[in-house]
């Protein structure tokens, strides 16, 4: 009693705290605050020491529980309720066995406390027990109701991503012909299908409907033999299930784990950069004079480079380069050509969800014409045109899949387009038509990549040629009719460029995103005038 009240009084006296002169500071930005209230609820840094805090108040009940006494425990063809009330003997605990509990107990354990007796018999045996403080109540097993609550969208949220290489069309010619009775007229029409032809191609569907699936999983564990039940309610995110108590700790568990995977949530910068390559490097960048031995750089989907070591590859840029913001890469990849970014898109996403960035425009172009002729007193031709909207910009859809490791599977499709005009001229019947049809030009890859959180994954291999014709003439001289050309020169250049995409996932919640977090307000106290 008098170590107690020593160490109490220890605990009030560390508390107490001088109140010292209070100096006043500039306002701070709106953003800073809720940066540094973000860093505050991130998770901890490893290296930081904590600071000294007071004694926290002596709680009785936690200082009984780690001296609680243990012992040795054996029991052989040992009837229930004598192991039961046997148990708590010489114990602060009380036991309460209900009249129908039977059976025999055998075991040996040792270096035990009654709770962990307790909850070994119910995992073997299959005893049922209630607690209540010291009291314990073993019961028969019987079917009850609980209701959980569970915080999810009721939604049912559908996404396809798809890419194929078309290696022509095959069209199908028919007609129609329609007249009257008395032949003062006829029509008729020319119907044509047109059917691709796909070279290669991938399709790749996701389907986010939980609570579709909720129900015949939780029926599954339940099962009902001795009359359980499930029921599901989407709209206010409740599961009640009448089972076994047994069946109630499976649930339960399902549902708590259930809940944690589908919360991770990671949010995804990107940069989607156009690399204009230097007369040294036509074959594409080379990635191996960049570097050779980190850790922090995956690279994936590369096509038409060579890689010697592609494991020392994947890591790039860990040991002497720092990639929080690209802009390391992005220098050194300015050695071998002329970088411009296109886009720096950003999104944050939960577990298995598509998120896709779209950035660009629709322009419309003809893609179908069907002539219909009518026959009468006149002859009357009437095409029929058909407008489709064609995109040109960028494109982005991921997929992430984040493990209990934060280590991150990507489902990654992105897509740079560019759309033209081109005219063309059409002869449909004796008339003519200058039709602008679309031009596309798409460099896109579809892959599945595995990074680990903060890690940076490169695709790259997307590669175009362009040229270009360069005039120069001598001023006046090059102007004359005819003798112009001998003081004009004409030269035709060739160039090369490669699109690179690179993704850096990190998941919230983590030490990686915290540091994030402290990098983006580091970046807007630097923006401060001073």
């Amino acid at each position: 009693m008098r170590k107690l009240s020593i160490l109490t009084l220890a605990t009030m006296v560390s508390g107490c705290q001088l109140v010292g002169h209070v100096t006043k500071e500039p306002p701070k930005q709106a953003s800073e605050v809720i940066l540094a209230q973000a860093i505050e609820t991130a998770a901890p840094t490893a290296q930081a020491l904590p600071a000294p805090q007071p004694l926290p108040p002596l709680d009785l009940g936690q200082l009984a529980q780690a001296t609680e006494e243990r012992f040795d425990v054996a029991a052989n063809q040992l009837s229930a309720r004598a192991f039961f009330m046997g148990l708590v003997e010489g114990t602060p605990y009380n036991m309460i066995v209900h009249e129908a509990i039977g059976g025999d107990i055998s075991l040996q354990l040792k270096d035990v406390t009654v709770p962990e007796v307790m909850q070994a018999v119910r995992d073997v045996y299959g005893y049922e027990f209630k607690r209540s403080g010291n009291l314990y109540q073993v019961v028969p097993a019987k079917l009850e109701t609980k209701i959980y609550q569970l915080n999810y969208l009721d939604v049912l949220r559908e996404g396809k991503s798809q890419i194929s290489v078309s290696a022509g069309a095959v069209t199908t010619a028919g007609s129609s012909n329609s007249g009257s009775e008395d032949s003062s007229s006829n029509s008729s029409s020319d119907n044509d299908s047109t059917e691709a032809v796909v070279g290669s191609a991938i399709s790749t569907r996701t389907e986010a409907n939980f609570w579709g699936g909720l129900q015949q999983t939780l029926a599954a564990i339940v099962g009902s033999e001795q009359g359980q039940q499930v029921v599901v309610t989407p709209q206010a995110g409740v599961v009640v299930v009448r089972g076994m108590p047994s069946d109630q700790q499976l649930v339960e568990e399902y549902l708590a784990r259930s809940e944690l995977i589908l919360r991770r949530q990671v949010v995804i910068e990107a940069k989607i950069l156009e690399v204009r390559l230097n007369n040294g490097f036509q074959a594409g960048i080379d990635w191996t004079a960049i570097g050779n031995d980190g850790k922090n750089v995956v690279v994936g989907g590369i096509a038409g480079t060579q890689l010697n070591n592609p494991d020392n590859i994947g890591g790039v840029f860990s040991a002497s380069l720092n990639l929080n913001d690209f802009t390391a890469l992005i220098e050194l990849l300015g050695t071998q050509g002329d970088v411009q970014v296109l886009s720096s898109p950003r999104v944050s996403t939960l577990n298995n969800q598509k998120a896709v960035i779209k950035v660009g425009s629709d322009e419309f172009f003809v893609t179908e014409i069907e002539n219909t002729t009518t026959t009468g007193d006149t002859t009357t031709t009437s095409p029929s045109v058909e407008l489709t909207p064609f995109f040109s910009g960028i494109a982005l859809d991921v997929t992430p899949q984040i493990s209990e490791d934060d280590d991150i599977v990507l489902h990654i499709h992105p897509s740079v387009s560019e759309v033209k005009d081109q005219q063309k001229l059409i002869k449909v019947g004796d008339d003519s038509f200058d039709i602008p049809l679309a031009l596309s030009t798409i460099r896109e890859s579809d892959s599945v990549v595995r990074a680990r959180n903060g890690q940076v994954i490169v695709i790259g291999g997307l590669m175009t040629s362009g040229s270009s014709d360069t005039q120069a003439k001598t001023p006046l001289l090059g102007d004359i009719p005819g003798l112009g050309t001998l003081f004009q020169q004409r030269r035709q250049n060739s160039s090369k460029s490669e699109l690179v995409i690179l993704l850096k996932p990190v998941v919230t919640g983590s030490q990686e995103w915290k540091s994030e977090l402290e990098r983006s307000l580091q970046s807007f106290q630097s923006l401060k005038p001073r």
